[in-house]
Formats: structure tokens, C-alpha cells, sequence
């Protein structure tokens, strides 16, 4: 009951995001940018699409908010239940990190799964609504991230082509410069 709470909070993120997110820029620099762009984007586009458009069409109401047996252990709101949209950003950015960096695949989706049942756990959500939203986010995160290479490819901005090879848009490479 104090560390699922803890994990539900998604101020508790902003400095680690923050400092991931400089970190990636100093040691991947353009590819670095690159990645944190699409991510930021995706991460807002995601988040409008869960918050704004299916919750208003939906309109479930939370578990919080109907349920008399509920041990409530984060603030219960007044917005839509269905989907999660700390479901929906967790899983762009768990989806964004294993397209670049595919090594990261298990933390990441660790992280972006204890994040969705949490918010189950606190009673805020049911199962459904963060089922929903970790699919929302990585529809979004991939549909994005192909649009991210496609315009690269045509603009001729992707990455250097090595000799004989394929450019490699989603993949960052800690040491390349």
C-alpha cells in the first residue's frame, strides 16, 4: 500500500524522464534529439487521443467513483475511467525505448506494466481501462515512429547509410556521435 501508490504518482517521473532524456541527448546527440522529439510528440498525441477523444466518447466513470467497497489509495477525479492514460504514456515511452534501444525491452515493459496495474491497485482503474490504454500507446508509438522514418527517408535526414547496408532509424547506439 505505500510503494504502488508511489509508482501511480506520475510526478514521481518527471526528474528521472527529465535526466534520461538529457542523457540521451549528450551521448546519442542528433539521433539522441531525434529520439527524445518523437517522444515527446508521441507521448502528447497519445495522451490527447486517450484523454480528450475516447474518454469523452466513453464516459466510464471510475472505479473510485462507483464502487462503495473500494479501498481508494490515490485521488479519485472526475474524468473518464477508460483508458489509463498513465497506461497509455507509459507504454509510448516503454514502445519507443525497445524500437531504439531493443536491450531495454524487458525494464521497460516492466516498468510500463507495474505503472498499469498500479493504477488498478490504487483503485482509480480497472483492468480493461489500462489494458486499453497500454495498447492506445503503443499503436500510437509505432504508427508515429513510422511516420518518424518515412519523413526522415524522404527528406533525406535518416541516418548515415553504412557501405552496403540499410539506414538504421530505430536504433540508438550509445556511442555513435
Amino acid at each position: 500500500d505505500q510503494v504502488l501508490p508511489f509508482v501511480s504518482d506520475w510526478q514521481n517521473y518527471q526528474i528521472p524522464i527529465l535526466v534520461a532524456a538529457l542523457a540521451v541527448v549528450a551521448v546519442g546527440r542528433l539521433r539522441g534529439l531525434r529520439f527524445v522529439v518523437l517522444a515527446v510528440v508521441s507521448v502528447l498525441v497519445a495522451d490527447a487521443i486517450g484523454a480528450h477523444l475516447i474518454k469523452n466518447l466513453v464516459g466510464r466513470p471510475r472505479p473510485c467513483a462507483v464502487l462503495e467497497d473500494i479501498q481508494l489509495l490515490a485521488g479519485c477525479t472526475n474524468s473518464g475511467s477508460f483508458p489509463s492514460n498513465h497506461a497509455v504514456n507509459a507504454s509510448v515511452l516503454a514502445t519507443l525505448v525497445t524500437l531504439y534501444a531493443g536491450s531495454l525491452f524487458v525494464p521497460a515493459a516492466l516498468v510500463a506494466m507495474l505503472i498499469a496495474y498500479s493504477r488498478v491497485y490504487v483503485g482509480v482503474h480497472y483492468p480493461l481501462d489500462v489494458l486499453a490504454g497500454g495498447l492506445l500507446g503503443i499503436v500510437v508509438a509505432l504508427i508515429l515512429a513510422r511516420i518518424t522514418t518515412f519523413m526522415s527517408r524522404s527528406l533525406g535526414i535518416g541516418e548515415d547509410m553504412p557501405p552496403g547496408g540499410r539506414r538504421r532509424i530505430h536504433t540508438l547506439k550509445m556511442g555513435d556521435r
